[in-house]
This record gives C-alpha cells, sequence and structure tokens, in this order.
C-alpha cells in the first residue's frame, strides 16, 4: 500500500462500512409522500386528459355539432329579423295612409264648417 490510491479505497470503504452499520433496518422506512402526491397528481391529470370526453375525435364531433346548430340558429334568427322588418315597413305604409285619412277628415270636416 505505497501509493496513495489504496489507501484512499480503503478509508471510503471504512467511511461507507459506519454509515451502513449506523443504518437500524429494524425500523420501516417513511414512505415519500412527496414523490407519492406529485405521481398521483399527475395520474390524475392524465386520467383526465386521456378521457374519451376530451379526446380530440370527440372534441371535433362536438365542434361539428355546435357549428351546425349554430348555423340553424342564425338562419332562423336572419328570417325572423327580415320577417321584422317586412312588418316595420308595412306598419310605416299603414301609418302614412292613415295620417293622410285624417289630414283629407281634417280638411272636410273645416270644409262642412265653413260650409255651414
Amino acid at each position: 500500500c505505497d501509493d496513495e490510491c489504496s489507501g484512499l479505497l480503503i478509508s471510503d470503504m471504512d467511511r461507507l462500512y459506519r454509515i451502513i452499520t449506523d443504518v437500524t433496518l429494524t425500523t420501516p422506512l417513511p414512505p415519500p409522500y412527496k414523490a407519492l402526491y406529485r405521481f398521483e397528481n399527475m395520474t390524475e391529470e392524465l386520467k383526465h386528459m386521456l378521457s374519451p370526453h376530451k379526446a380530440p375525435e370527440r372534441l371535433l364531433q362536438l365542434a361539428d355539432s355546435n357549428l351546425g346548430s349554430l348555423v340553424v340558429e342564425m338562419d332562423q334568427l336572419h328570417s325572423r329579423a327580415t320577417k321584422v322588418s317586412a312588418d316595420g315597413e308595412q306598419v310605416e305604409d299603414d301609418a302614412d295612409r292613415i295620417h293622410k285619412r285624417a289630414e283629407d277628415l281634417e280638411q272636410f270636416i273645416r270644409d262642412t264648417l265653413l260650409g255651414a
């Protein structure tokens, strides 16, 4: 053991022996709660991401059906707006006609009063 290398190895082995003998293996080691909790969270996230409701194909089908119903609702809204607009124009025409008849009636009453 003239070289320093074997002396270092022997002292490292002695230190390792002391560490091993200091540890009692009769009591159970506590579980690594932090790591277990992290794995549980990751598992829950993966379950959520891989659930059938979150599958890309399912989401595409849902988006497609929502788009179809949105188009139908927009068409219905457009037809209702067109009908309301036409009704508004009809009301305007009726109001103009009634106003004209009221003016004619007013003129008739004035003429009748003047004639009397």
